[in-house]
C-alpha cells in the first residue's frame, strides 16, 4: 500500500507528537480539519496505526537497566516459547527472526538484581530455550517508534517543483513555517530562487 503526501504530512507530525490537535494537523497536510479527521480514521482503519500510546523512558521512571536477550529454541517450541515470552510483564519487545538467534527480546528492569533473577531464573523455566544470550544497553543513541516515512517505503511523494515522482532521497526545504519536498537540489534551488524573486 502507497500513501500520498497528506496521509504523509499527517503521520509524520503525529510521529513528532501523537497529541497533535486536528487543527495542526489539518494545517501541516494543507486540508481541511474534517479532512484530516477522515484521513486518521482511514489511517487507523487500514492498519497503518496500530495505536495511540505514550512513550515512557524507563530511566527517568526507575533508573532502570535496558537489555537485549536473544534465544534459542527448537522450531517445534518456537511458537509456545514466543507465547510464554510475550506474556511476560519484563518483555516490552518480542521478535522472531530468522539466522543466529530465534527470539529477541527487549527487557526493562529496576536494577542488576532483577535482571539477573530474570535471566538465570525466569527465562530457563520456560520450555524449548536452548541457549541465550545478553547485551545491556549502555547509551541509547537513536530510538523511534515506527519506521521513518520517505519515498519508496510506503510513501508516493511528488517534487514541489517540477511535479515529479521523487523516486530516490528526497531534499526538504522550510520556507515560512512549512516543509517542502524536491526530488533534487536542482528543483530545490530552483523553488528557492522562485520564492525570492516573486518576493521581492
Amino acid at each position: 500500500m502507497e500513501l500520498d503526501e497528506v496521509d504523509f504530512r499527517i503521520l509524520k507530525e503525529l510521529q513528532e507528537d501523537g497529541r497533535a490537535p486536528l487543527k495542526n494537523l489539518a494545517k501541516a497536510a494543507d486540508v481541511s480539519i474534517p479532512t484530516a479527521r477522515s484521513r486518521i480514521q482511514r489511517l487507523v482503519q487500514m492498519g497503518v496505526i496500530r495505536k495511540f500510546t505514550t512513550a515512557l523512558d524507563a530511566h527517568k521512571l526507575v533508573g532502570g537497566v535496558t537489555a537485549f536477550i536473544t534465544l534459542k529454541a527448537k522450531l517445534s517450541d518456537l511458537k509456545t516459547l514466543a507465547d510464554a515470552v510475550s506474556s511476560m510483564v519484563e518483555v516490552s519487545e518480542a521478535y522472531i527472526t530468522t539466522g543466529q538467534h530465534d527470539v529477541i527480546l527487549k527487557v526493562y528492569m529496576p536494577d542488576m538484581a532483577a535482571m539477573q533473577e530474570f535471566i538465570l531464573h525466569k527465562l530457563p523455566q520456560i520450555g524449548g530455550v536452548e541457549g541465550s544470550s545478553s547485551s545491556f544497553v549502555v547509551e541509547t543513541v537513536k530510538e523511534q517508534f515506527g519506521p521513518t516515512l520517505r519515498p519508496g517505503f510506503g510513501v508516493k511523494l511528488f517534487c514541489n517543483y517540477d511535479g515529479n515522482q521523487i523516486a530516490g532521497e528526497m531534499i526538504k526545504k522550510n520556507f515560512e513555517g512549512r516543509e517542502y519536498y524536491f526530488c533534487c537540489p536542482t528543483c530545490a534551488s530552483s523553488f528557492e530562487r522562485d520564492r525570492a524573486s516573486r518576493m521581492s
